[in-house]
């Protein structure tokens, strides 16, 4: 991480300031200064401390449970910090998190097998996705230069570099473990801008930023895996300046009896071991495939997959049937959940290629007013 991140990121407990210790860091590879290796990010308000790990920072309510292995292996720095003691106490005063274990086994899987030639939803990510971007935000090039952007579930971080290299600084959030593979690859994705590229692990139901604190918001594919879509989308939507783009992109709701079938399945599949679920996938794509093509018929359209690999399909596939949480929406109740959060100029931006299964709005936040919580 660089140490302009401090400015950005805040307790997710309790938006409380954090100051960072640095443990190890690495001379600058770029313009953004010197790379924070390992260390802790203390919050001034609650006392908590965040671990800075591979260069990521992990701001997550239940850090110290995922990674006790490396506050141990810091019992010297965090006694100069705070104390071990009082840093458990306060630890064990926590309510639970909102931390979806199993998600989050799902999406660190999928990313590890994608390979970062693969297409990402069957789709050119040098290309493609990036134009997109501009496309789904409603803006310019030019609009994005020296603005500060978050994208919300950002995988393996391709199009979050990506947008890098029109003038934007931008933050990347990720839940999973993907994240740590998207900070060693930044500079691909980046090139000279990579400085102003930062990715954090944190969860969008517990969002690590201050209120209004990024000029435009985009999440695709993501709030519908949450325990609920409803409550994620109003913790994301506070996080955008008044007058900002905000993006959001969901699963469709499909029809009837495609949807009961997969409830069905899921029923089963999402209580398998992660990996033991992607080998099935993995074997099961002849088939799926050659069943979605019938469906495609029946629909009355043409073959839905283009001749991709069988890892891309199988991680479609996983994408599809391992997370625990999995809602869907129709435009008209996207629309809804916009409009009665006070975004103007609300309006479907759903690509072509994509409308089968996904619905994507974009709106703004109103200049003067405050925007209503979703959840209200």
């Amino acid at each position: 991480m660089k140490k302009r991140l401090t400015d950005i990121v805040r307790c997710p407990v309790c938006i409380g300031r954090l100051t960072l210790h640095v443990a190890r860091e690495t001379a600058a590879a770029d313009a953004g200064g010197a790379d924070i290796e390992e260390g802790f990010l203390a919050c001034s308000g609650c006392g908590l401390l965040y671990p800075v790990i591979a260069g990521v920072p992990r701001l997550i309510r239940n850090a110290y449970e995922e990674y006790s292995a490396f506050y141990q292996q810091h019992r010297e720095m965090i006694s100069r910090i705070g104390g071990q003691e009082a840093l458990s106490k306060r630890i064990d005063a926590l309510p639970p998190s909102m931390f979806d274990r199993r998600s989050n086994e799902s999406f660190g899987l999928q990313w590890q097998m994608h390979q970062y030639d693969d297409h990402t939803w069957f789709k050119d990510d040098d290309n493609l996705r990036k134009n997109e971007f501009l496309d789904s935000m409603g803006l310019r090039a030019e609009d994005l230069r020296g603005r500060l952007l978050l994208d919300a579930g950002c995988g393996n971080g391709n199009l979050t570099g990506s947008v890098a290299h029109y003038g934007a600084e931008i933050v990347g959030m990720d839940l999973s473990l993907s994240i740590e593979r998207a900070h060693q690859n930044r500079a691909r994705f980046a090139g000279a801008q990579a400085g102003n590229v930062h990715f954090v692990q944190g969860n969008v139901m517990e969002p690590p930023f201050a209120p209004e604190t990024f000029d435009h918001i985009h999440t695709s594919g993501v709030l519908h895996h949450t325990p609920s879509t409803e409550r994620a989308f109003a913790s994301f939507l506070r996080l955008g300046r008044p007058g900002g783009r905000v993006y959001v992109q969901l699963y469709r709701r499909r029809e009837a009896w495609v949807r009961i079938i997969n409830q069905i399945l899921r029923s089963i599949t999402t209580r398998m071991p992660v990996r033991m679920l992607y080998q099935l996938c993995y074997l099961m794509v002849p088939a799926h495939t050659f069943l979605v093509g019938i469906v495609a018929r029946l629909r009355g359209e043409r073959s839905p997959l283009p001749a991709f690999s069988r890892r891309e399909r199988a991680i479609s596939m996983f994408d599809h049937f391992s997370p625990k949480y999995q809602y869907r929406y129709t435009p008209e109740q996207v629309r809804a959940m916009f409009e009665g959060a006070g975004l103007l100029s609300v309006r479907d931006v759903t690509f072509e290629n994509e409308a089968r299964h996904m619905v994507a709005f974009l709106g703004e936040k109103p200049e003067t007013a405050c925007v209503e919580s979703a959840a209200s």
